[in-house]
């Protein structure tokens, strides 16, 4: 993360980007990369695990059923079965989440 950091500073601190785009192009084109629906993805982990994928790597938190704290990191994401974690709640507070990736949402526990 430090490079990723590193490198969103040069980036940000460059009056165009090395290929000649703006750079409020570039984070709108990467918070949709992050917002789009991987439905394979879904198919492979179930629904609350990819939507939780989903909101983490947009800086949202996650809370399960039958848990207290929220699920902040993704890479700590729970292990387990996967109609084990549920999804209760969320808190997109600051995030990047689009409307085009509430498509993760549709089949998620969160729906119901």
């Amino acid at each position: 993360m430090m490079l990723f950091g590193k490198i969103s500073q040069q980036l940000c601190g460059l009056k165009k980007l090395p290929w000649s785009c703006d750079c409020r192009n570039f984070w709108g084109w990467l918070n949709a990369v992050f917002n789009k629906v991987d439905h394979e993805r879904i198919r492979d982990v179930g629904p609350d695990r990819a939507a939780s994928e989903w909101l983490l790597r947009c800086g949202a938190m996650v809370r399960y059923h039958g848990q207290e704290r929220w699920q902040k990191d993704y890479n700590n994401l729970p292990t387990g079965p996967l109609d084990k974690y549920k999804i209760q709640a969320i808190d997109a507070t600051d995030s990047c989440i689009m409307s085009f990736g509430f498509d993760h949402l549709e089949t998620s526990s969160i729906c119901c």
